[in-house]
């Protein structure tokens, strides 16, 4: 038997929050002496079965663990009976979200025990579940775990990510389409916008970040990554100059660009939606200003990767 041990991230929610969460696994790791495992089969972004975070992303780490380089899977120790029988689910389909309304009023500071953090939250097993055979959230869980595979699965990661692009990267197919977009449309002088607005929407009205670039950046050309055909449509209306990547426009009924062909049941089109967000991340961050919409992780990772943060503005906290 092997000394290894492993700590491997399930996929859970959009782009921005997996990534966020792959960040956070990987301080984990290196704090505890764990080998990284990005498992994203769950087939929101391709075809389930497929890893679609290999597609398009690299770490820049050694410490890393491909699925199926895992030796003695059965005679391994597995911080969750289920994920260790049903290797190929994803977390939805084995576990709920179970968020207290009551104990998240409360600091987190105040739940200084693993097992306490799980009254605010936790993974509980869809069949069978409770309070005990539920998992921690992965920046809940504790140091020092003695399972030789730990499973981390979380949302909304509680800690600082601005160091990111120096843990993951593009694959280089991917970056190409996206340096010759950019060069095609001279994206690195022109104002960078990101407006959120089915599943999660901003809280200020999207006109006024419009009214502030054509106050400030009239001569500029806009780049806009949306999901949403209503702010596309306003912003075509009043910027002359405006530059969108091509891609596919599904019909969305509240439901995340992200989410669209699960629901659908769009085997076919999951990769090609999920590239196509992963390339507006990155054109975002290349452009001269960036305008990003602060409630949404998407929005804020398009800010790390930009060179310039003085050129960075959360739009919903113009005035």
């Amino acid at each position: 038997m092997t000394n290894k041990k492993y700590l491997y991230v399930k996929g859970c929610a959009g782009l921005g929050n997996r990534l966020v969460t792959v960040y956070s696994a990987l301080q984990y790791c290196k704090k505890n002496n764990r080998s990284i495992v990005i498992d994203w089969t769950d087939g929101q972004f391709d075809k389930k079965g497929i890893n679609a975070f290999e597609k398009c992303f690299e770490m820049r780490v050694a410490n890393e663990t491909k699925i199926e380089a895992i030796p003695n899977w059965e005679q391994l120790t597995h911080s969750s009976v289920l994920f260790k029988k049903n290797k190929g689910e994803g977390v939805y389909d084995l576990y709920l979200d179970t968020q207290s309304t009551l104990w998240k009023k409360f600091p987190m500071k105040l739940f200084f025990l693993e097992s306490s953090r799980k009254l605010r939250r936790r993974w509980q097993p869809i069949k069978n579940g409770s309070f005990s055979n539920s998992l921690n959230f992965g920046s809940d869980l504790k140091d020092n775990r003695t399972e030789d595979v730990l499973y981390y699965v979380d949302s909304l990661p509680y800690l600082d990510y601005s160091e990111l692009p120096n843990s993951i990267k593009l694959k280089s197919a991917v970056a190409e389409k996206i340096n010759e977009f950019a060069r095609q449309n001279n994206i690195s002088k022109a104002v960078g916008v990101h407006v959120r607005n089915t599943d999660k929407r901003p809280t200020k009205e999207v006109i006024r970040v419009i009214d502030h670039i054509k106050a400030m950046h009239s001569t500029a050309s806009v780049f806009l990554s949306t999901d949403s055909k209503e702010a596309e449509d306003l912003f075509a209306k009043n910027i002359s100059n405006l530059i969108l990547f091509p891609k596919q426009k599904p019909q969305l009924n509240g439901e995340g660009m992200h989410q669209w062909a699960l629901y659908n049941n769009k085997d076919d089109q999951k990769y090609m939606l999920y590239e196509e967000c992963v390339i507006e991340m990155y054109l975002l961050s290349k452009c001269n200003y960036l305008y990003y919409q602060g409630n949404s992780t998407f929005s804020s990772i398009s800010k790390v990767h930009h060179n310039n943060k003085n050129n960075c503005y959360n739009w919903l906290k113009l005035q």
